[in-house]
């Protein structure tokens, strides 16, 4: 009896590593699917970024370019501009 008790108890350990050890599997695999999708998500990020410099390099480089064509004009622009929302985010902060 005690050697059939002791590998009933045997099996039903070895059973409980096995599910241990597929539960392990699963969660191992389930990281490796995160990385993967992780890794394409920001391969994409990293083109939508790259796209995104260069549309803002395009844009600065015009806006160098016709501020030297309109001199120093463009520069009282945008500091008013920089002001006028300055007083608008003041006045809505305080009106909270």
């Amino acid at each position: 009896r005690t050697a059939e008790s002791l590998e009933s108890q045997n099996d039903e350990q070895i059973e409980g590593l096995g599910l241990k050890v597929k539960a392990l599997k699963d969660l191992t695999v389930g990281i490796g699917n995160e990385i993967r999708d992780s890794t394409v998500q920001l391969a994409s990020m990293n083109d939508a970024f790259s796209e995104t410099g260069d549309i803002l390099s395009g844009t600065f480089r015009r806006m160098n370019n016709m501020a030297q064509r309109q001199g120093c004009r463009w520069l009282w622009y945008i500091i008013f501009l920089v002001l006028v929302f300055w007083f608008f985010i003041v006045v809505w902060w305080f009106r909270r």
